[in-house]
């Protein structure tokens, strides 16, 4: 499996589960999907520590929903606690996060100028 299947499957199971979790417990379901949300712009390192948060919360919520017999937020939470074990595994050989583009506007070439006449357009202006 390619790192960004495994990073959607990861991201849209977490959503799901934060999601059942929101309309069960909102607090819960809120610190899952802001972790997830945080999860998704950090760098490996700090990505790896965000899901082991999510996971340490994700399993205190399913024991503590299994002991009060709360079905729904149960399946939500372990819905988490697995995607966030998987980020735990395997999040440091997902590729960092995209940033914008960092390339500086470099001068246009005799190329570009000869480029722009062949489409119509006058370079000089």
């Amino acid at each position: 499996m390619t790192a960004r299947r495994e990073i959607t499957l990861v991201l849209a199971t977490v959503l799901v589960g934060g999601a059942l979790l929101l309309v069960v417990e909102a607090v819960v379901g809120l610190v899952a999907l802001a972790g997830v949300g945080a999860a998704a712009m950090l760098q490996p390192r700090p990505r790896t520590a965000v899901a082991v948060v999510l996971l340490v919360v994700a399993a205190v919520v399913v024991v503590t929903a299994v002991t009060s017999s709360d079905v729904p937020l149960a399946a939500g939470a372990a819905l988490v606690a697995a995607a966030s074990g998987v980020a735990v595994a395997r999040s440091h050989r997902w590729p960092p996060p995209r940033r914008g583009s960092s390339r500086t506007p470099r001068e246009p070439t005799a190329r570009d100028t000869w480029d722009a006449l062949d489409r119509g357009e006058d370079p000089t202006t």
